[in-house]
């Protein structure tokens, strides 16, 4: 029951009661001059005084055990009356949820695995794919990042002759707005970039354009957007570990028409359009410790008479939940 409620109860109810206890009974004695008149009768009449003293007596004693009576099923209405009503287990969920989602937004290191598809019904077809496995370190507070792919492996599908295959790494900082890339399947060096590369370009497909979709400040914003919406966890086992598990899926411009910054670097990567499915795994301390990410969509020219299906997919173990990531620039 509402404390208003409650509160008009106490106030009605507690005078009640109280004029029950300081009441005396009717038939008790007279004040005053009144009493003093009685003293000067007979015997008879302070025999009566007597008794009617007795039953007063009587009387307060019985008032006092109503109003104790009284006092207590008051209590207990009171009592019942003020339990809070159960919280929706949605509204419970996204709680939980959001305690996570700041945890994304605190430094953190990652163990990535991910893999892109590219496909085409040119004639010839174009076929590409790539696997990469690394480290990706975050510090929001900086927006900077440090992915390191320490094996990447790519692979063009050819028509009429064998398979292209190559090796190599990649790295990508991001710090104090610039991006630094060094792409061994390419060169050596160093690059410095104005702003986010794509993951398929002119030179065909470009493994350092993934770190702009593994960005966990884009990850907690497509969640937030849709609120309760996101449900109730489901729970699972992962490495023995109780998890348990969050999942959504909207289209990019979609997701982020709240977070207009973060939606601006991610159309560098992804077309409005495009769709994203995320799956995030909290432990029961509410730390984000798996991250998936699935996304598909078209990159082409203007008119899109030169597309690409482009398929992306990514697993992020997470770890050193605040713990300060420093990252500079490269030397080079």
């Amino acid at each position: 029951m509402p404390g208003h409620i409650m509160g008009a109860i106490a106030t009605v109810a507690a005078p009640a009661v109280l004029s029950m206890i300081a009441t005396p009974d009717p038939g008790g004695p007279a004040s005053g001059m009144g009493a003093a008149h009685a003293a000067t009768r007979s015997g008879g009449w302070a025999a009566r005084a007597g008794m009617r003293k007795a039953n007063t007596r009587k009387g307060e004693a019985m008032n006092r055990r109503t109003a104790a009576t009284v006092l207590g099923a008051l209590a207990v209405v009171l009592a019942g009356c003020g339990q809070e009503v159960p919280e929706d287990p949605s509204e419970r969920a996204y709680r939980h949820l959001e305690k996570a989602l700041t945890g994304l937004e605190r430094p953190l290191r990652a163990d990535v695995e991910a893999e892109v598809f590219v496909r085409s019904g040119a004639i010839p077809p174009i076929r590409m794919n790539a696997q990469m496995r690394g480290t990706q370190r975050s510090a929001p507070d900086q927006a900077a990042t440090d992915l390191d792919l320490r094996s990447v492996t790519t692979t063009v599908e050819r028509e009429y002759s064998p398979d292209l295959v190559r090796t190599g790494a990649v790295r990508v900082i991001t710090v104090d707005g610039r991006t630094y890339v060094r792409n061994t399947l390419q060169s050596s060096k160093w690059r410095t970039l104005a702003g986010t590369t794509t993951v398929v370009g002119n030179r065909g497909l470009n493994p350092a354009g993934t770190e702009a979709m593994l960005r966990t400040t884009m990850v907690a914003a497509m969640f937030r957007s849709k609120g309760y919406l996101v449900g109730s966890p489901s729970p699972t086992t992962t490495a023995g570990a109780q998890l348990r598990r969050y999942y959504i899926s909207c289209m990019v411009g979609e997701c982020l028409k709240k977070a207009p910054d973060i939606l601006d670097r991610a159309r560098r990567v992804y077309p409005p359009d495009a769709l994203i499915q995320l799956e995030l795994f909290v432990d029961e301390q509410d730390r984000p410790r798996i991250l998936e990410v699935e996304s598909e969509f078209l990159v082409g020219n203007e008119d899109m008479t030169r597309a690409v299906n482009v398929l992306f997919r990514a697993k992020l173990t997470l770890h050193d939940h605040g713990k300060p990531q420093q990252i500079t620039a490269p030397v080079h």
